[in-house]
């Protein structure tokens, strides 16, 4: 698909998934490191179904067949573990976000496997008491954690559409200050393509500003909002593959009338017509090598060693202490055990054994399982739980807790032993890391590609972009390398450069230009302009190439790399956040900088950098250090002016 899943795709997603309700999960299987396939019988169909699942990118019914690792990975293990044969009881979303919770019961309780389409996505399973067993990644935002053992808390609330009033609405577009295509896709959570889709159906400019707007069309867009929303309520789905040139890019409910010059296709579900974009990936993140792979095993491992320490000093301390109570209360256990013996002589003594379980200092006493669990004070008068062997003696139960504390004591010996081994194991193969890319450096070629000469980045689905760094190199840009099928970016302030990103990667095959890559494109105008130190945000439009032309208006004068931009705009409002890092192009080492989008998707050691105080110069120079190449090529990426580092990851600054 040329989007991301949307809250409207979400909502569809879940009504269709319905049909699995009632039905057992088959199997589980994690395909690679961000596809899950869950193998379930439809008890509808009476037939084994995929659900097919790509980490914050897709999901979708499919029986189609795929290759399964044959050593399950840890975090299948986990899921088949509390999943396999427990049954579909709820598929919802959560509120009116991409979060899709599928609950599954088993005899022990409801697990809740949570799939989430935001950000860099997630896919956790929560036991029934809403805590995390095991999240696919473990994640850390200023509200809220995602890891194991975490109470998991879903994403701050969103405005919901399918609740809003006339007057709520009203209020919400009055305190925009931007266009009404942006107003509904952000203010009102519909989303940029789904947003422009409302503007078609009210028949409103999409770009016009809200404030010009009166109170006649926003009731007009409303009433378009809400009809829109009653086809979705009433399930009144339709499903469509959108095709262009006989290839499927998207998939819709319903056909749209904002989509133009493009085919229809209708499919018989929406989730089941997802599955033609399986084959579609998008490009994956580089591949970490053998020794860098082994050092992220070993903090694994010293992780758990660690915990394991922990939790055993705790052990030790609550078995001294155990010890400690049984003879602070010693008398009281032994006529509590010596009753418990005379009881256990008797033939029918179903009696004498509630009457044991009603004394004060009893919690629990079972017989028939070897359990009782008594109340004991200490010093203080606090109560504590204690576990006793009502057919030893009082003394032998405390000797038991004794000796326990000193085998524990040997263990928590060996543990601190294995924890240093550990951490030197780390050192050595860290050693070999360093080892290893001073060599990778050393056989690197020195290939320069066109595109080098211009500020440049790789968009996260490989198209190569371009822009000016001055007047001459602006006006290159767009005379020689602006072709039909490419895009013109340019961020809405002076003094910004000509982007053009193109419809080919680096290798000049073809690929399409998506939404996600025209964000992409207008960040990175807006970032290499002069906004960048000026504010925290500013717009950035694209247009197509017929659009940009260098033929001034009647009477005006246009300066060299300046063009005339004839026709509508698209906007976007852009964050002005850089991220520069190391990536590899054709087996060569290359320092990018651009969207972090684009830099995430490309490379596992870069920098965040926001508008602040750090001059220039001395950024580049801790950042020439890290990366091990030249101050200059660290200048060529940086944004006109100085800086605030955010982030760093897979590298310390100095």
């Amino acid at each position: 698909m040329q989007r991301q899943l949307s809250s409207f795709d979400i909502y569809v997603i879940v009504s269709e998934l319905q049909e699995l309700l009632g039905s057992y999960i088959d199997n589980i299987y994690q395909l690679s490191r961000d596809e899950l396939l869950i193998r379930v019988k439809n008890i509808n169909t009476k037939q084994k179904e995929n659900i097919f699942v790509r980490n914050g990118e897709l999901m979708c019914l499919t029986k189609k067949q795929f290759e399964t690792p044959t050593k399950p990975t840890t975090f299948a293990m986990t899921l088949r573990k509390y999943l396999l044969n427990g049954r579909i009881t709820e598929i919802t979303q959560h509120e009116f976000d991409r979060i899709i919770k599928l609950k599954i019961s088993r005899k022990e309780g409801d697990y809740v496997l949570i799939i989430e389409f935001f950000s860099d996505g997630n896919i956790i399973l929560v036991n029934p008491y809403g805590e995390i067993i095991f999240p696919l990644i473990s994640q850390r935002w200023a509200h809220r954690t995602i890891k194991t053992h975490e109470s998991y808390s879903p994403p701050p609330s969103q405005i919901n559409p399918f609740i809003l009033t006339l007057e709520d609405f009203m209020d919400l577009l009055k305190k925009s200050k931007t266009d009404l295509v942006r107003t509904l896709a952000v203010n009102v959570n519909l989303g940029g393509f789904y947003a422009e889709e409302i503007c078609e159906r009210a028949g409103i400019e999409k770009n016009i500003k809200i404030k010009v707007l009166d109170e006649k069309n926003i009731k007009r867009v409303f009433f378009a909002l809400s009809g829109f929303l009653e086809l979705f309520k009433n399930r009144d789905f339709q499903p469509v593959l959108v095709k262009k040139d006989g290839k499927a890019v998207d998939i819709l409910p319903f056909e749209f009338r904002s989509y133009e010059k493009v085919d229809f296709e209708e499919t018989v579900t929406f989730i089941r017509g997802l599955q033609n974009f399986i084959s579609v990936k998008q490009p994956e993140k580089p591949e970490l090598s053998k020794s860098k792979k082994e050092i992220e095993k070993l903090h694994r491992q010293l992780k758990q060693q660690e915990e394991a320490v922990s939790d055993l000093g705790e052990k030790i301390q609550r078995k001294k202490f155990e010890g400690d109570l049984i003879y602070f209360n010693f008398q009281k256990c032994e006529e509590l055990i010596e009753e418990i013996s005379r009881v256990l002589q008797f033939k029918d003594k179903e009696d004498k054994i509630r009457e044991i379980n009603q004394k004060d200092m009893v919690k629990e006493f079972d017989p028939l399982s070897n359990r009782l669990v008594v109340y004991l004070q200490d010093t203080g008068g606090r109560v504590f739980d204690v576990k006793l062997d009502f057919r030893k003696t009082v003394a032998e139960n405390a000797e038991k807790a004794y000796d326990d504390n000193k085998r524990l004591k040997n263990k928590l010996m060996g543990a601190k032993k294995s924890i240093e081994e550990t951490k030197k194991l780390i050192e050595s193969v860290k050693e070999q890391v360093v080892v290893e890319e001073k060599r990778e450096t050393k056989a690197l070629s020195s290939k320069v590609f066109w595109f080098e000469r211009f500020r440049w980045f790789i968009s996260s689905e490989g198209n190569v972009v371009v822009g000016g760094r001055d007047a001459k190199s602006n006006e290159l840009v767009v005379k020689k390398y602006l072709d039909s099928g490419d895009r013109y970016a340019h961020a809405d302030v002076h003094g910004a450069p000509s982007c053009v990103i193109k419809s080919r990667d680096w290798n000049d095959n073809k690929i399409l230009i998506s939404e996600k890559a025209l964000e992409e494109v207008c960040i990175f105008a807006a970032i290499y302009s002069r906004a960048w130190n000026q504010f925290a945000e500013a717009t950035a439009y694209w247009v197509l190439p017929e659009q940009v032309s260098k033929t001034p208006g009647s009477g005006e004068f246009l300066q060299k790399g300046a063009f005339v931009i004839r026709g509508k705009r698209n906007y976007y409002r852009c964050k002005l956040e850089l991220g520069i890092g190391e990536i590899v192009i054709d087996d060569v080492k290359k320092i990018m900088g651009g969207p972090l989008d684009a830099i995430r998707r490309r490379s596992s050691k870069y920098v965040v950098l926001t508008p602040g105080d750090m001059k220039k110069s001395v950024i580049a120079g801790k950042l020439a250090n890290v990366f091990d190449v030249p101050v200059d090529h660290i200048m060529r990426v940086l944004p006109p002016g100085n800086v605030t580092v955010i982030e760093t990851v897979g590298l310390k600054l100095k």
